[in-house]
C-alpha cells in the first residue's frame, strides 16, 4: 500500500509567495534590484548595466518600484542634474532572496 500524500488546499488568492514571484517575475525588476544590490547608481549607469532597456521603460520601472517602496530617488545638485538611486531597507530584503536563487541556478546548471 503506498502512504497518501496529504491534501493540500490551493493557495489564498493574496498569497504573498504569488505576490512575490508575480513581482519578481516583471521585466527588468530582479536585474535592477541586483545591480543596485552594490550600491547607489545613476540613471545612467543602471541603463549601461541593463543592456537593452530603453531609457523610457528603465525610467517606468524605476518610478513603479519607488511607489513600492523598494527603491529611494535622489536628485543631485550637479550640472547637468543626476539621479541616484538606492535600494530602501524593503527592497535589500530580496537580496537573500536573489543570492538563494542563484545558489539554486547553480546547482541544477544549464538545460
Amino acid at each position: 500500500m503506498t502512504p497518501r500524500t496529504p491534501h493540500r488546499n490551493p493557495p489564498p488568492d493574496d498569497c504573498p509567495l504569488d505576490l512575490c514571484l508575480k513581482f519578481l517575475a516583471s521585466a527588468w525588476t530582479t536585474r535592477i534590484l541586483w545591480f543596485l544590490g552594490c550600491g547607489p547608481r545613476h540613471f545612467g549607469a543602471l541603463r549601461r548595466d541593463l543592456r537593452g532597456i530603453s531609457a523610457n521603460v528603465l525610467t517606468q520601472r524605476l518610478r513603479r518600484m519607488e511607489a513600492q517602496g523598494l527603491i529611494a530617488r535622489r536628485s543631485l545638485p550637479t550640472k547637468p542634474p543626476q539621479v541616484e538611486y538606492r535600494l530602501t531597507p524593503r527592497g535589500r530584503a530580496f537580496q537573500p532572496v536573489l543570492n538563494a536563487m542563484i545558489r539554486v541556478a547553480r546547482k541544477v546548471g544549464p538545460e
